[in-house]
């Protein structure tokens, strides 16, 4: 096979673990597109395991990569917020890392997201991932242990039930259309979360809203004072949720993560700079 075929049958597991591994799927692709250009200057008799060589080569760009994002993300207007990406068939973002798991990983350091994504996504031994990080099998096996407990007890890793959330999500348009302010309240569990990205751009909540009756007055009172001209039920990420739209421009994107039999947590994407793939 040929070399240009090789990297394209690998292409679509390279930009999910790029992905993954840094939140913003524009980024993830420049980094499979510096993978390639390595790829390509390498002569291919050299290379033994081309799926494993690519997996470390993006691995090691997106280590590299974290360390100048991370400094640009402390100085970030509010909560910082993955890029949603849709669901399409043949190639989730959500069914094994949700948009909930992603933003949890934010807590990690960049080897910990590493070694937990390598194993316990894709499924690489620890011995290999200790190959991609220059680290002993047994230090990458503690790294991943680490990091299931932080995502234990940030965003506990059980299957979403498509049903479920589209429910809870067009009730929560029903509620929010109607101005139904105690529908809302019952939607979300007293101890829901709102986090919202604006991204210093467009105003948005500079820390989480907590508790489901402020979260609840919020949205009564922006839907009241600024309805959109349309709202579509969407799925991204592996969750459910709905997507505002005015003047044929989507503004805002709301993802539900469902628990106990309501919504448990609210992400709203309001970044014009990440909502761009959506529009």
């Amino acid at each position: 096979m040929e070399s240009a075929a090789v990297f394209e049958e690998h292409r679509p597991f390279l930009r999910s673990l790029a992905y993954r591994m840094l939140g913003i799927l524009a980024d993830a692709e420049d980094i499979v597109q510096e993978a390639w250009l390595r790829w390509v200057a390498v002569p291919a008799a050299e290379i033994d395991a081309p799926r494993s060589y690519l997996a470390k080569t993006v691995t090691r760009l997106c280590l590299d990569h974290l360390k100048s994002a991370r400094v640009r993300r402390e100085t970030y207007v509010g909560p910082w917020l993955p890029e949603p990406v849709a669901d399409e068939p043949g190639e989730s973002h959500g069914d094994d890392v949700s948009y909930a798991m992603l933003h949890a990983m934010e807590r990690l350091t960049p080897l910990e997201r590493a070694a937990f994504l390598l194993h316990d996504v894709f499924g690489e031994s620890f011995e290999e991932i200790g190959d991609f990080l220059s680290r002993p099998a047994a230090t990458c096996r503690q790294l991943a242990s680490r990091a299931r407990r932080h995502l234990r007890a940030e965003a506990p890793r059980h299957p979403v039930d498509p049903g479920e959330g589209r429910r809870l999500a067009n009730a929560f348009l029903q509620a929010a259309r109607g101005g139904d302010l105690a529908a809302l309240k019952r939607l979300l569990l007293n101890d829901a979360v709102l986090v919202s990205d604006g991204g210093g751009v467009v105003r948005a909540a500079l820390r989480p809203i907590l508790g489901n009756d402020k979260i609840a007055r919020m949205f009564e009172s922006l839907i009241r004072r600024n309805p959109p001209d349309e709202v579509r039920e969407v799925r991204y990420n592996g969750l459910d949720g709905l997507l505002y739209l005015t003047a044929g421009r989507a503004t805002d994107l709301l993802l539900f993560e469902p628990r106990d039999g309501g919504i448990g947590k609210v992400f709203a994407m309001r970044n014009p700079g990440k909502m761009e793939r959506i529009r």
